[in-house]
């Protein structure tokens, strides 16, 4: 018998460095995007979900009702950015790019942060301007996607990353 392939191991991973990998989601989470600039793409409103639904867990039922709440009613959600970037992956590709970062989240409130900056960066095209909040400046937010650049090489080390 032979053992089945998973996604993960499908993926030619030396294709792109990580970077260029998240770039990658990124692009293709533009590819199918709707009128106004919201995600239409299954995946990526089911990564929108899974990361409400994780902060949730943690909270009582009030606050969670009043979180729910104001995820569908706030227009604040992140917007994709239309990026330079060429989609080069196909849809396996980017279950698998999709598959680092929920695999990481959950783990600790620190490393949440870090897969959020990552998200906002990478996937959403945010520019450092737009991630600093009144609890994290814009060096903070580098500082953070940093981090879980090199969480995410501490885990996958057979993808490639590039020093700079």
């Amino acid at each position: 018998m032979t053992a089945a392939v998973t996604i993960m191991q499908a993926v030619d991973w030396t294709r792109f460095d990580l970077e260029g990998w998240l770039y990658q989601f990124g692009a293709w989470m533009n590819t199918v995007s709707g009128t106004c600039g919201k995600s239409i793409n299954p995946i990526a409103v089911a990564m929108d979900q899974a990361v409400v639904k994780q902060k949730i867990q943690k909270l009582s039922d009030e606050q969670k009702e009043k979180i729910i709440a104001d995820h569908f009613l706030s227009d604040t959600k992140p917007k994709l950015i239309r990026s330079k970037t060429t989609c080069l992956i196909d849809d396996n590709e980017a279950r698998a790019v999709q598959r680092l970062i929920l695999d990481m989240q959950g783990q600790s409130e620190i490393l949440d942060d870090w897969m959020n900056a990552i998200i906002c960066r990478y996937f959403y095209g945010s520019p450092w301007s737009a991630m600093a909040t009144e609890d994290r400046t814009q060096m903070d937010a580098r500082m953070d996607v940093k981090c879980g650049i090199a969480a995410l090489h501490a885990r996958y080390g057979f993808i490639p990353i590039r020093i700079k």
